[in-house]
C-alpha cells in the first residue's frame, strides 16, 4: 500500500510480470468501417504521426512542424477526404483543413498532412475519413505533444525518473523517455532472479552477464541510468503460501542465504555500471508480495544481503523497504534485531500532491540519515508514484480527468525535491508509468494512449518541468507560512534564477475537482526580463513587460526563467509581487467548548493562507434564535499563515434538541473593493462534562451528556449516523459511541492472528494532540511545520472481533517512535497493541463493544485512565467549576468492507482539514487532507 492514496492504489505486480497481459492486444490504430459485408473486403485506415512517439521538439523559433500521416488501404480503388483539426488543450482551435486522398486498389497509400507550426502545449488531432460519397471511413482522436529541447546526456544527480514499462516496444519507449528529459528507469530487465540463478549453485555466464551490460549501456545512450532491482525470487526458492506453492513474487525467499548469494552474483558483474540496487518490491509483511514472511525475515534478508555485497563492492549502494512507514516499522523498529542495512529506502506515494507527500519524504530522510548503517548514503527513491484518471479522478470526464492528472506531475516531483534539497540528500521520483503500445498490469496508470499510440498530458507536462528544473539546484521554498501557495526557487547551471509556483488543492469531499482549490491572480510588479510557463510549457510572458498579471490555478504550476540571480527573483516573486487569491482566508467557526447557555460564546478562527498580509471585516450570522452581541468584527494586519481567533459573544439562543447550529459568515476586504468570501458551518457543542461513569452501566448516565452526530453519506447516497459523548473523573476520560452499521465487518480476536489491523476491521479511532514538544516527532522545528508537518500525540484504536471480543489497541503515544505493532518487533517503552482492558478489569482501562444485528448499531463504551494521558491530567487539577480546558481531539469511523463508506473524520465534518504528517492510522494514510488532516479540532473538558 501506498503512503499517501486515499484509495490504497498499488500495483500488485512489477517489471516482467505484466508481460503476459499483453498477448493477443490489437493492432493499435487501425480502424474498419462497420457493417460491412465481409472484413477482408473493407478498406482499413490507420492514423500515425511522420514522428511516431506524437512528440514534436521545437526549434530555434519555438515552433515545430508535426505532419499527420493517414494510411488508406482498399482492395478497389478508393478516394475521398481527410478532415482534420488540431486543438490545443483539446478544446482550443489552432489549425483545421481537408485534404483529398486517393488509394489505388490492393496497395496501401499514405497521405502525409503538415499540420502548421505549433508552439509548446499539449494537443488534439481529431481526424476523420470519408470517401467520394461521404460514406465515413473511420474516425479517431490523437495526442500531440510539443516540447521543448530536454536536457541531454547522463545526470546521476537527478530526480527524474519514470517507471518505464518492458512490455513495451523497447527502441522507442526509450526514445519517448529522452524526449520527455527522463534520467532514471527502474530496473534492468536482462537482471532476472531465474537468469542469474536458474538452480541451487548455478549462476549465470558471460554471454548473459554480456546482455545485461549490452541492455545497460543502451540505457545510457539514452542519457538514462537504470536502478538495479531485483525482481523478487528464483523459481525453485519461493517460500510457499499457507495453502502450498505460490508465484514467484508472492512470497519471501524460503532459503534467505541462498537468495543473498543470488543478489550478489547479479550485482557483482555489473556493479561498475549500476551503482544502486532495490532490493525488493513492496514486502508488506503478510501482504501480497511477502504473504507469510515477518518483519524480521525482511530485516534478516537485507542484513545478508548487506553482509554479502558490502565486503567486495563498498560503493553499491543497496536500497530497501517499501514505504516511509514501513521503514519506521520495520527496517528501524527501534530495539529489533538487526536493524538498519540498507543505505537508502524506498517509498510508493501513490496519490494526489498533498503536502503530506513533503512530509512523509522529510521524515524518510531522516529516518535514513538516524537508522542506516551508512547513514542513508543511498538517498531516497520514489520509485513508484502517481495518480490516474480512473481511481483519482473517477467524476471528471475522460479528457478533463486526463489533464487533472498532468496537473499533478509537477507538484509531486517538486514536493519531493524540496524535502531532499532541505535535508542534503538525493531524491529521485519514478512516475508510474509508461508502456507505448502494450497492455500491463497497472495500466490505469500509462501516461500512453496505447490504442492510439500518442501521448497523455501528463506526458507534456513532464516534459515542461524536466526541461527547465534538470541541471537546477533547489534553493529554498518562497511561502513557508501560506497554506494556500507553494514556490521553489532554483539556481540553474548558468547562476541564473528560475522558480515554479503553485496553489494547492482543497479537500472538498475529494480532491478531484479543480475548482475546490484555490485560484486568482499573481502580479509581478518588475517583470521585465522575466519569462513565464504553465504546466504544459506555454509561454505566458516573454520578459518585455514590467507588469505582469497571470492566473493561479490549483495544481497548475507555473515556471520562471530568466537572467537574474536568484535573489532578485526570489524578490520579484515575493516582495514585489502580488497574491490575489479568490478565498486568501480560512474562517471557521469553532465548537463550542460548553453547553449553550448563559455567557456562550460563538469563537471563530480567521486564517490568512494567501502569501499577502489581509485586512478583513468579517460578519457572523448567527444560528435561528440566536442574538449575537455584535456580528461585525473587522481583522486587520493579518499575516501570512497568522491565524487569530474572534469572539461573538451570545446575547440570546435557543438550544437544538440535534445539537447542530448552522452558522453563516461573510468577510469583505477593504484593500480589494468588490471581493467577497461566504460560506456556512454548522457547529456543535463538543462539551465534556465531570461525570463518574461505569462502562457497561445503564445508558441512563449519559443522558445528560450533550451528544455530538458525525454522518457519512455514500457515493450511493446512503446515510449514516455516527453519535459520540464523551466525559470525565478524577480517574479517567469516557466515551460511548453509537454507530450504525448494516455489516459487522470483524478481524480475529488477537491472540488468534497478531497480525491483523484492528483499524482495518469496523472501528473508531481516538485521537488526541496534547503534548506540545514530541520527542519522537523528527520534524519539530521545522519552518513548514505549522504548514504541514504536525502529528498527532495519543491514538487509540477500538473494535470488536469475531466472537464478541472487544479490544482497545494503542496505535500512538510517547514512547511508541510512531511505530505499528508487529510481532516480532522489540518491546517499545510504551507498548503498541491491545490494552489491558476489558469490560470489567483491566490495568489500562475499560472498553465493552456490543453489536445490536436487529438495529444494525454497534455501541462502544471506553475508559481510558487519565495515567494513559498524563500531559492533560497535569491541567485538571486546577479547573474550577465553569472552567474549560480546550482538548484537540477527534474521533474517526470505519464502516469496513464491501459497501461499507470507509473512514469518516471529525475532522473533515467540523472544519477543512489541514495536512500533516503521522495523524490518524493507518499511518500509510498519513496526515493527508484525505485522509482526516491534522488533529486540530477543538473540543472542551469542564468541570
Amino acid at each position: 500500500m501506498s503512503d499517501t492514496t486515499p484509495r490504497g492504489i498499488t500495483r500488485r505486480t512489477t517489471m516482467a510480470y505484466g508481460a503476459a497481459l499483453a498477448a493477443g492486444a490489437a493492432v493499435a490504430g487501425t480502424f474498419s468501417p462497420a457493417g460491412t459485408a465481409s472484413a477482408a473486403a473493407a478498406p482499413t485506415v490507420t492514423f500515425a504521426f511522420s514522428d511516431p512517439a506524437g512528440l514534436y521538439v521545437v526549434d530555434g523559433s519555438g515552433q515545430a512542424k508535426p505532419e499527420l500521416v493517414v494510411t488508406v488501404t482498399s482492395a478497389a480503388a478508393l478516394s475521398g477526404t481527410v478532415t482534420w483539426a488540431v486543438l490545443a488543450r483539446g478544446t482550443e482551435l489552432v489549425h483545421n483543413g481537408q485534404t483529398a486522398f486517393d488509394a489505388p486498389a490492393g496497395s496501401p497509400a499514405a497521405t502525409t498532412i503538415a499540420l502548421g507550426a505549433l508552439g509548446v502545449d499539449h494537443y488534439a488531432v481529431t481526424v476523420t475519413v470519408t470517401d467520394r460519397s461521404g460514406t465515413q471511413l473511420a474516425t479517431t482522436r490523437l495526442g500531440l505533444g510539443v516540447l521543448r529541447p530536454a536536457v541531454s546526456g547522463l545526470r546521476p544527480g537527478s530526480a527524474f525518473g519514470l517507471g518505464i514499462r518492458p512490455e513495451s516496444s523497447p527502441a522507442i519507449t526509450k526514445r519517448i523517455a529522452q524526449l520527455m528529459g527522463v534520467k532514471w528507469t527502474r530496473g534492468v530487465i536482462s537482471v532476472q532472479p531465474d537468469t542469474v540463478c536458474p538452480s541451487p549453485g548455478v549462476f549465470w555466464g558471460q554471454s548473459a552477464i554480456d546482455v545485461a551490460r549490452a541492455e545497460i549501456a543502451e540505457w545510457r545512450g539514452y542519457g538514462i541510468e537504470p536502478l538495479g532491482f531485483i525482481n523478487y525470487n528464483m523459481s525453485w526458492n519461493v517460500e510457499p503460501g499457507p495453502n502450498g506453492p505460490v508465484q514467484v513474487y508472492q512470497n519471501r525467499p524460503h532459503d534467505l542465504a541462498a537468495h543473498a548469494e543470488m543478489v550478489y552474483h547479479a550485482i557483482a558483474p555489473l556493479q561498475d555500471l549500476v551503482k544502486y540496487w532495490e532490493l525488493w518490491n513492496e514486502p508488506w509483511v503478510h501482504g501480497w508480495a511477502w504473504m507469510t514472511g515477518d518483519a524480521q525475515d525482511y530485516r534478516d534478508m537485507v542484513k545478508l544481503i548487506w553482509d554479502r555485497v558490502k565486503p567486495d563492492f563498498p560503493d553499491v549502494k543497496l536500497i530497501g523497504g517499501g514505504s516511509v512507514t514501513y521503514n519506521r516499522d520495520i527496517v528501524y523498529a527501534k530495539g529489533s534485531t538487526d536493524t538498519g542495512y540498507i543505505d537508502g529506502s524506498v517509498n510508493h506515494a501513490y496519490g494526489y500532491p498533498d503536502a503530506t507527500q513533503y512530509a512523509m519524504t522529510k521524515t524518510q530522510i531522516k529516518l535514513d540519515k538516524q537508522g542506516s548503517r551508512s547513514g542513508g548514503s543511498g538517498g531516497q527513491w520514489q520509485t513508484e508514484l502517481g495518480t490516474n484518471p480512473t481511481a483519482s479522478f473517477p467524476h471528471l470526464p475522460k479528457e478533463e480527468a486526463n489533464y487533472a492528472v498532468a496537473r499533478t506531475v509537477a507538484p509531486t516531483y517538486l514536493l519531493h525535491m524540496l524535502a531532499g534539497a532541505e535535508e542534503s540528500s538525493p531524491i529521485r521520483v519514478f512516475w508510474f508509468s509508461l508502456s507505448y503500445d502494450k497492455k500491463y498490469s497497472g495500466q490505469e496508470f500509462n501516461i500512453y494512449d496505447i490504442a492510439t499510440r500518442t501521448p497523455l498530458p501528463a506526458v507534456t507536462a513532464y516534459a515542461a518541468m524536466t526541461s527547465r528544473l534538470e541541471d537546477a539546484d533547489l534553493l529554498t521554498e518562497l511561502y513557508p507560512d501560506s497554506r494556500s501557495t507553494w514556490g521553489f526557487l532554483f539556481r540553474a547551471k548558468d547562476g541564473s534564477g528560475r522558480a515554479a509556483v503553485y496553489a494547492d488543492q482543497i479537500w472538498d469531499g475529494t480532491d478531484e475537482h479543480p475548482a475546490a482549490g484555490y485560484h486568482g491572480t499573481l502580479t509581478l510588479h518588475d517583470a521585465y526580463g522575466i519569462r513565464v510557463y504553465d504546466y504544459l510549457g506555454r509561454q505566458l510572458a516573454d520578459g518585455r513587460s514590467s507588469t505582469v498579471t497571470l492566473a493561479v490555478n490549483a495544481w497548475e504550476v507555473l515556471y520562471f526563467e530568466g537572467t537574474r540571480t536568484p535573489d532578485a527573483l526570489r524578490d520579484a516573486l515575493t516582495t514585489n509581487a502580488t497574491f490575489a487569491y479568490d478565498t486568501p482566508l480560512v474562517v471557521t467557526p469553532l465548537s463550542l467548548d460548553r453547553p449553550v447557555g448563559a455567557g456562550t460564546v460563538l469563537d471563530v478562527r480567521v486564517e490568512n493562507t494567501s502569501p499577502a498580509e489581509v485586512d478583513a471585516i468579517l460578519r457572523m450570522t448567527a444560528p435561528a434564535g440566536w442574538t449575537l452581541q455584535r456580528t461585525d468584527v473587522p481583522v486587520l494586519k493579518l499575516a501570512p499563515g497568522e491565524q487569530r481567533t474572534v469572539h461573538f459573544p451570545v446575547t440570546a439562543y435557543q438550544v437544538d434538541g440535534h445539537n447542530q447550529y448552522q452558522v453563516g459568515w461573510r468577510a469583505t476586504f477593504p484593500r480589494r473593493p468588490g471581493l467577497t468570501q461566504r460560506g456556512t458551518q454548522t457547529v456543535r457543542v463538543a462539551h465534556m462534562p465531570y461525570r463518574t461513569i461505569t462502562v457497561g452501566g445503564d445508558a441512563a448516565q449519559w443522558a445528560t451528556v450533550v451528544p455530538v452526530t458525525m454522518t457519512s453519506v455514500s457515493a450511493t447516497g446512503d446515510r449514516k449516523d455516527y453519535v459520540f459523548r464523551s466525559a470525565w473523573d478524577d480517574t479517567n476520560w469516557y466515551l460511548r459511541a453509537e454507530i450504525d452499521d448494516d455489516l459487522h465487518v470483524a478481524n480475529d480476536p488477537f491472540p488468534r492472528n497478531r497480525y491483523l489491523f484492528p483499524f482495518k476491521a469496523d472501528s473508531i479511532q481516538l485521537a488526541f494532540d496534547v503534548v506540545a514538544d514530541k520527542t519522537e516527532d523528527l520534524l519539530a522545528g521545522d519552518p513548514h511545520h505549522d504548514k504541514c508537518l504536525r502529528s498527532l500525540s495519543h491514538l487509540y484504536v477500538a473494535t470488536l472481533a469475531k466472537g464478541g471480543v472487544p479490544e482497545l489497541h494503542r496505535q500512538c503515544a510517547p514512547g511508541t517512535n510512531y511505530q505499528t505493532y508487529y510481532p516480532t518487533n522489540a518491546d517499545l517503552p510504551t507498548p503498541l497493541g491491545p490494552m489491558d482492558a476489558h469490560p470489567t478489569s483491566g490495568t489500562e482501562g475499560r472498553v465493552q463493544i456490543t453489536r445490536d444485528e436487529t438495529a444494525k448499531r454497534t455501541t462502544y463504551e471506553i475508559a481510558i485512565p487519565w495515567t494513559q494521558l498524563p500531559e492533560v491530567a497535569a491541567k485538571l487539577p486546577g479547573l474550577k467549576p465553569g472552567d474549560v480546558l480546550p482538548l484537540a481531539f477527534a474521533p474517526q469511523v470505519t464502516d469496513a468492507g464491501t459497501g461499507g463508506h470507509g473512514a469518516t473524520y471529525w475532522t473533515a465534518q467540523q472544519e477543512a482539514p489541514a495536512s500533516g504528517c503521522y495523524n490518524f492510522a493507518p499511518f500509510w494514510g498519513t496526515g493527508a487532507q484525505f485522509s482526516g488532516g491534522r488533529i486540530d479540532t477543538r473540543w472542551g473538558i469542564g468541570r
